[in-house]
């Protein structure tokens, strides 16, 4: 597979940037996203009173999953732009977030999408406060929705039929996966 198109999702600190960079440095993959920057370039184009989901993290809001539901819609048109984009020049592209819902991208044109699931909470904590997001402040209700998002995540991607791992030090296993991909066709 010379161009891959990859979505990672999962909650926050599941690895999901530090898999998305292991990703790219390996099969020198031309772009890197995150979908909180998207949400960030939107948020320049809304204000808190036309988009407020926007304007809090999914794991501080009142109802989480809620809220992580209405940005990732509200982030849609931009990623799946994105996936075009790449696939029209034919560019090879990772997006990582956790407003990629399995039940909004399960169909859409890329190579492989993937769910990280939350390791156990005392090494969930850790990675929620590594080195991705070293000015990251995190209460433990915060913690608590994170893990909340995370049991909901793993959920829906059960439910629409998207793989789900756990990431530690186990790149080669994406990298097989990849390379299966490259050998079969799209993983789901």
């Amino acid at each position: 597979m010379l161009k891959p198109v990859i979505l990672i999702g999962g909650t926050a600190g599941t690895g999901k940037s530090t898999l998305a960079r292991e990703l790219s440095s390996h099969f020198a993959i031309d772009h890197r996203i995150g979908t909180g920057f998207i949400r960030e370039i939107l948020k320049s184009q809304h204000s808190e009173e036309t988009a407020p989901e926007l304007y809090r993290f999914t794991f501080r809001a009142e109802r989480p999953i809620d809220n992580l539901v209405a940005q990732a819609e509200r982030l849609r048109p931009a990623v799946t732009s994105c996936i075009t984009r790449a696939k029209n020049e034919g560019t090879s592209l990772v997006i990582e977030g956790n407003h990629l819902l399995p039940a909004l991208y399960r169909d859409a044109p890329v190579d492989i999408f993937i769910v990280l699931s939350a390791p156990a909470p005392e090494e969930h904590f850790r990675r929620l406060h590594g080195l991705s997001h070293s000015k990251r402040q995190t209460t433990t209700s915060d913690f608590e929705n994170v893990r909340r998002i995370a049991v909901w995540l793993q959920t829906e991607a059960d439910r629409c039929g998207i793989p789900s791992m756990l990431y530690g030090d186990n790149l080669a296993s994406f990298v097989d996966a990849l390379d299966r991909v490259a050998r079969n066709g799209r993983a789901v």
